[in-house]
């Protein structure tokens, strides 16, 4: 956590009631409040949440990464934080790495941003795989690369990692966008609006600390195509459907 702004980290957990208590635990000493969302979970991820001290919205039966990350962020308005870090509660994202994600937020240094100049107020920090280490296929690899480009042609700005989950927020940027996004194509959503709203973005290294299997072929063309009709969209000022 810093001195002077208060920090919640949302984690969407499905079906975690073994490790997320680690997770919470773990990601307890560098925010101010942990919240979990454990919507569709089937077993007792949420009071496995609670009772590792984290604030878990009453869970529904609705699954989906957006839903939960959606009512994550409405959930955590309440709680007046200046920034605010969505996170995967699988393992993959590593809480000890937030104070990474957090410094171009609470600093004034910026020199070493990819997108951000040293006078620049940094909006969206992202937690790059490729700048750190990512394990994954070949498969999911190309795939990322390919998701990349499309982000590039309908944005017009480019990143090492679009597809990142792990992403810092200065509070009040990321309650400005109306988000809508059900599934895995959120993170997709967060960045394209993000963009084009022009969020000052800055990248950081990051560690997965083992091997994901990342999403499926047809989930990844369904990604793409969502990432090409909604980035189009917004870039002629339209709001997508």
């Amino acid at each position: 956590m810093t001195k002077d702004r208060k920090v919640v980290a949302i984690l969407p957990a499905y079906n975690l009631e073994g490790s997320i208590g680690n997770i919470v635990a773990r990601t307890i000493p560098y925010v101010d409040q942990v919240m979990v969302v454990a919507d569709g979970s089937s077993d007792d991820t949420a009071g496995a949440a609670r009772a590792a001290g984290a604030m878990v919205p009453e869970p529904e039966f609705k699954r989906g990464k957006g839903f939960a990350l959606i009512k994550g962020i409405e959930c955590s308005k309440a709680e007046a934080p200046d920034i605010v870090i969505v996170m995967d509660a699988d393992g993959q994202h590593l809480p000890e790495e937030i104070p990474t994600m957090l410094a171009p937020l609470t600093t004034n240094d910026q020199a070493s941003g990819r997108e951000a100049t040293s006078n620049s107020v940094v909006d969206m920090v992202v937690g790059s795989r490729m700048l750190g280490t990512l394990r994954t296929s070949r498969v999911n690899k190309f795939g990322n690369w390919g998701l990349k480009i499309i982000s590039f042609v309908v944005t017009g700005r480019w990143l090492t990692d679009t597809e990142s989950g792990f992403r810092a927020f200065r509070a009040d940027r990321l309650y400005a966008m109306p988000l809508r996004s059900v599934g895995y194509e959120i993170e997709s959503e967060l960045l394209l609006r993000g963009l084009h709203a022009g969020f000052r973005v800055v990248e950081v290294p990051i560690t997965v600390p083992f091997a994901v299997p990342g999403v499926t072929v047809w989930d990844g063309l369904k990604v793409g195509w969502y990432k090409l009709k909604t980035g189009l969209a917004l870039r002629f000022g339209m709001e997508p459907r």
